[in-house]
């Protein structure tokens, strides 16, 4: 049933609410054309109204609330029926909703769009779930046995994201990959077909306890191969952790998704990590959303930097045994370099780079020349702009504020979620969110990571982010469906206000960084606080440590912020060269008044005189310190320039100076009102990944056939197109000699299975030209085209040659492969087999 039928049958009552639901879910599954994207998109409104509704009844939505989601619904989906009891709210409130009352329950709606915000068509785009012309449907690459036996899945979603679950499989040990694929690109199938096909235990870090559930449910409904998956999460009985426990302990699991403060702040399960590096039972760490360990490390979350000190001494200990991978989407060059200064290790680093510009956002800018000119822009743009919606603010505060206007105005439904929201709350907010509780959340960049909600159609700021990096990523929570969503900026801006949004964008960006000062008084004060052990070139460091400027009062107020600070300290003075970090252990001390929760962190000093002396270490610091600040302040200078000439260069055009490897975008901006869009690549590899394999030894069989070359023919006694069936053949022979790639004409390319990587000729010649280790265990070519190809086919075979990589070519004899009508047999030096020997 489509959602249209379902929404009938339960408003005459035909159907309750959890059946209707449950069937407007199935709309969901597929989304391979636009049509199904859209019935996807529409089915969801439907799900939104029904637990609006639901809510309703319940009290915990108000009149208010009810006819925001209906205004929506009727002009995604059309003229609808209500209730009786609904339709008598709508008649009451709907007036200030262009709602419209009609004839028979019948409800319909009047678009009053804004007159402040121009063009009108973007937000009739996204109504009408229009896709753009020039937005590209991801192509679906061919599967292989890998994504068959562990997977429920018969084809990637794309080429990009076939090479990069290849790449990952084949990754040398102890060295680090960072993978970005489009938002949407599947990158959880790289942790989920790594830790089914290991040996060991996969661990995945991940940023909130919502996205580790949902990556954990994915998993859950993914594999179908007996995987044994866990998520360590805080709120858990001790039934389930004792599960987990035994499970690590046991070596049976394969899985597990947790948090880096889990890790850290558990002894047992720190302990039990630290003997599998040890034993090489821990294979792979998968960074999840790598880019919030920059992005959150100072202020919020200092533990993903602290986890990459106990990364480096598992890769130690296990003797550069674990592999470590870090997924994002787009990434900017200063992420990556930290990034790879935390997690990677010189000369043993490699990406698989897909970065893309989002399509579907149209962006829309309004300056608020007072505060009180954005709140209530910001709240007509609440009632008349398309929903789901997140509204952005700076602070706590203002979310709050924002929040209590609107409860003034009759809406009750909206949370706010910001960095003081306790943790129970964000895990409600969250799942709510997902679950379509509420149309609207009020929210700082604390929601910068959560759940994966496809369906967001408008993003707000109404305030000014302090980098554009910041501001891309938030605008990347909507259109991801790939239907089109809405960017509205509306920063209030006054050249004499201090209190003005840029300049507040400011003083966030430079207490990003420490000054040379206070960084000479913070590592004085961590040398002599009485917990420091000191012995020779180590070090046993109290990360609680007050500096002395701070009075006993500050520095009980500063607590964890404290703490990160000198985190933060720590790695800096790593990153430049001055200690090595060995350990880091968790600390919770519960004598002292108040209770104490920091690190003990164990370092090497690397350049004690300097170290020592503190007119030297000011010195050597004040220029690293000038360069980390100037990298901080890039993103904000674009920002800023955006503000005060959001026309003077098309926006797609500024986002790619954040993201290079990108290709320009936009859908329409205040420079370009009427949209553009740049073709992409066929193909979105963005960089070669460096990666250098040795060819593999044969097997014995092969071995025997192919002697001391690399090259080999496989007899084929006819000519013309091959059949599935002799292809099929050739296939399982190939798998049973370990082969690792297998290329095959296109119109075959879906009817074979493979046990290694299966290529089209349009996807191997890319590959050999851009990621030749893919075929480190040899390669299959079918033979079967015309001349041209056959050339063509032949040509990029012998790229391969410089590696010493085996190529085995299943044709006629008599194929033609050269100029002046050489055939494969006269220009092969390899031996000739028939099939049966092979």
């Amino acid at each position: 049933m489509d959602s249209k039928e379902v929404l009938q049958q339960y408003i005459v009552g035909a159907m309750k609410a959890q059946s209707a639901i449950a069937e407007l879910e199935k709309n969901l599954v597929d989304t391979s054309n636009l049509l199904k994207m859209q019935e996807a998109a529409k089915s969801r409104y439907v799900i939104g109204f029904i637990r609006r509704s639901v809510q309703f009844k319940r009290e915990v939505a108000s009149a208010k609330d009810i006819c925001l989601n209906i205004r929506d619904l009727v002009l995604f989906i059309g003229r609808i029926k209500l209730t009786e009891k609904l339709y008598a709210v709508v008649k009451e409130h709907g007036a200030e909703f262009d709602l419209v009352c009609e004839n028979d329950l019948q409800v319909s709606c009047l678009h009053h769009i804004p007159e402040w915000i121009e063009p009108h068509q973007y937000i009739k785009d996204v109504y009408a779930l229009r896709h753009d012309d020039g937005i590209e449907l991801e192509m679906e690459s061919s599967g292989d046995a890998i994504l068959a036996t562990h997977t429920g899945f018969n084809a990637y979603k794309s080429f990009e994201q076939k090479v990069a679950v290849h790449t990952a499989l084949n990754l040398p040990n102890g060295h680090t990959l960072l993978i970005s694929l489009p938002t949407g690109g599947g990158k959880s199938l790289v942790t989920q077909l790594l830790a089914s096909s290991s040996d060991g235990l996969t661990v995945v870090i991940v940023p909130t306890v919502a996205l580790a559930l949902d990556q954990y449910y994915a998993a859950q409904q993914n594999l179908t191969n007996e995987t044994e998956i866990y998520c360590y999460r805080g709120e858990q009985s001790e039934l389930e952790r004792a599960k987990i426990i035994q499970s690590l302990k046991d070596r049976k699991a394969r899985i597990l998704f947790t948090s880096p403060e889990a890790i850290l702040k558990n002894s047992e399960l720190h302990r039990i990590l630290d003997n599998a590096a040890k034993d090489h039972y821990l294979a792979n760490v998968v960074v999840d959303e790598a880019h919030v360990v920059p992005d959150w490390g100072v202020f919020f979350r200092p533990d993903f930097q602290i986890f990459s000190i106990l990364l480096k001494k598992w890769e130690h200990e296990s003797k550069e045994f674990i592999r470590t991978f870090l997924l994002s989407a787009t990434l900017s060059d200063d992420v990556v370099d930290t990034l790879f200064a935390l997690f990677g290790s010189s000369g043993k680093n490699a990406q698989v780079r897909c970065d893309a510009l989002r399509q579907e956002p149209r962006f829309y800018f309004h300056s608020a020349k007072s505060r009180g000119e954005q709140v209530n822009k910001t709240i007509e743009a609440i009632k008349l702009l398309p929903k789901p919606m997140v509204v952005y603010v700076l602070e706590p505060r203002e979310a709050k504020e924002l929040q209590k206007k609107l409860c003034e105005f009759g809406y009750k439904n909206i949370p706010v979620f910001t960095g003081d929201t306790k943790e129970t709350d964000r895990n409600t907010i969250l799942t709510g969110w997902k679950n379509h509780d509420f149309d609207v959340v009020i929210a700082t960049s604390a929601f910068g990571i959560g759940v994966d909600k496809p369906d967001v159609r408008t993003i707000i700021h109404a305030c000014c982010p302090e980098n554009l990096s910041r501001f891309y990523q938030e605008v990347g929570r909507g259109g991801r469906d790939r239907l089109p969503s809405l960017s509205l900026f509306i920063p209030y801006q006054s050249r004499y206000d201090s209190d003005g949004d840029v300049r507040r964008a400011l003083g966030l960006v430079s207490k990003r960084v420490l000054t040379v000062e206070r960084a000479v008084i913070r590592w004085k004060a961590l040398l002599s606080n009485p917990t420091a052990m000191i012995d020779s070139d180590e070090c046993v460091l109290n990360t609680s440590a007050t500096p002395p400027t701070m009075t006993d009062e500050e520095a009980e107020y500063a607590g964890n912020r404290n703490v990160a600070w000198n985190v933060n300290l720590l790695l800096f003075l790593h990153r430049t060269g001055f200690i090595d970090l060995l350990d880091a252990n968790y600390v919770f001390d519960k004598k002292s008044n108040p209770p104490k929760k920091y690190y003990t962190v164990t370092i090497k000093l690397l350049q004690p005189d300097i170290l020592s002396d503190d007119d030297s270490l000011a010195n050597a610091l004040t220029e690293p310190r000038a360069r980390e600040y100037e990298s901080q302040m890039v993103g904000y200078r674009i920002m800023s320039e955006l503000v005060s000439s959001p026309k003077a260069l098309c926006w797609g055009r500024v986002f790619r100076h954040l993201f290079p490897l990108s290709r320009e975008v936009c859908n329409g901006c205040p420079a370009d009102p009427e949209g553009r869009i740049t073709s992409d690549d066929t193909y979105k590899l963005r960089t070669d990944p460096e990666i250098t394999l040795p060819a593999a030894p044969p097997s014995p069989r092969l071995g025997r056939n192919m002697g001391s070359f690399n090259e080999m023919i496989i007899s084929r006694p006819s000519t013309g197109l091959c059949s599935t069936e002799e292809v099929a053949l050739i296939a399982e022979k190939a798998s049973q000699n370990d082969i690792g790639a297998f290329v095959v004409p296109n119109r075959l390319s879906n009817e074979i299975i493979y046990s290694g990587i299966l290529l089209n000729y349009e996807e191997f010649y890319y590959a050999v030209a851009h990621c030749p280790y893919l075929f480190a265990k040899g390669v299959v070519c079918i033979f079967d085209g015309d001349t041209a190809t056959n050339f063509t086919l032949y040509k990029n075979l012998g790229k391969l040659d410089a590696l010493g990589y085996r190529k085995i070519l299943y044709c006629n004899e008599n194929t033609i492969v050269a100029n002046g009508g050489r055939t494969i047999r006269e220009y092969s030096d390899g031996y000739p087999i028939p099939i049966q020997k092979f």
